[in-house]
């Protein structure tokens, strides 16, 4: 079990495919359980449920392993596991657009590694929530305490959202250190998709794309955006597709192209359909109705 939570909990996405790496993560808690080994085994529950959500997997399923995994986090009294374990449930539920329950309060002076994971919780449910400048600010906070901890993993799969968010919050600012952000996180993204082409490329694709039509390289931004739509279905990257096809119906739109923009928004509200997401698939409703095609 430890040897899975290790290899499958911070090595294997560089490598090897996302949903392989779930599989594993999940028999290494069994292993842990069945062994004895409950610490291990914790360790696989959480990054189980972390890459599930990297993953894209359906968020009622991961809603329904996380509840399984917090009854026996209880019965074993392993207080840090349920804390990151709520850390998730509360994530979760915001994206599928439930009522947080706010149970997984954590202080900010709590130790450093619970403060990251909060960092990384708070700006990922403020990215999909729409809310840029809130997420690059616990964004900041979380690349601020990365260099001394494990918070190096958590910044890797962050990186997409940061370089997306950019755009948004470049918007509201003229900061030359911002403006640096979208290149600098795509260099890193090229890195990785040379290790893990399925988990990482259509990331690179994307943020290009949305650099392309940042610059008005309409055709080459257009080619982007199919090209990371087709890397995200292959990888059964549910939610990345339906980003794709969001920016991208954004893009048609700022364009002119309303017939395009509907065809991308509707693409994007069935990925999220799937993926579990009501507060997105609300939100691209809103887009349809908006464009009126």
């Amino acid at each position: 079990a430890r040897l899975f939570s290790i290899y499958y909990g911070f090595v294997a996405l560089y490598s090897e495919q996302a949903q392989s790496v779930v599989d594993n993560l999940c028999k290494g808690f069994e292993c842990g359980i069945a062994t004895g080994d409950t610490s291990a085994g914790s360790v696989c529950a959480i990054m189980h449920v972390r890459t599930s959500l990297i993953a894209g997997m359906n968020l009622h399923t991961i809603l329904e392993r996380i509840d399984y995994y917090l009854d026996i986090m209880f019965k074993h009294g392993n207080q840090s596991a349920k804390t990151h374990l709520l850390l998730y449930r509360d994530t979760i539920s915001i994206l599928m657009g439930k009522e947080c329950r706010n149970s997984s309060q954590v202080q900010d002076d709590t130790t450093k590694f619970l403060a990251e994971a909060l960092y990384y919780h708070k700006a990922m449910r403020a990215y999909w929530s729409g809310h840029s400048e809130r997420s690059h600010y616990f964004v900041e906070k979380l690349f601020q305490g990365i260099n001394n901890s494990g918070g190096r993993h958590q910044r890797r799969f962050f990186l997409l959202y940061y370089g997306l968010n950019s755009f948004k919050v470049m918007k509201q600012t003229s900061s030359q250190k911002l403006k640096a952000v979208p290149r600098d996180v795509l260099k890193a993204l090229k890195v990785a998709a040379c290790y893990s082409e399925g988990n990482f490329r259509s990331k690179v694709h994307l943020l290009e794309a949305e650099i392309f039509s940042r610059e008005g390289s309409n055709e080459e931004a257009r080619a982007s955006y199919d090209a990371s739509i087709e890397y995200a279905r292959s990888s059964k990257f549910v939610h990345e597709q339906g980003l794709a096809c969001e920016l991208a119906g954004l893009h048609c739109r700022k364009v002119g192209d309303n017939m395009s923009a509907w065809s991308f928004f509707n693409q994007a509200k069935q990925c999220y359909c799937e993926w579990g997401s009501q507060m997105k698939v609300q939100n691209i409703t809103h887009q349809l109705e908006q464009i009126g095609v």
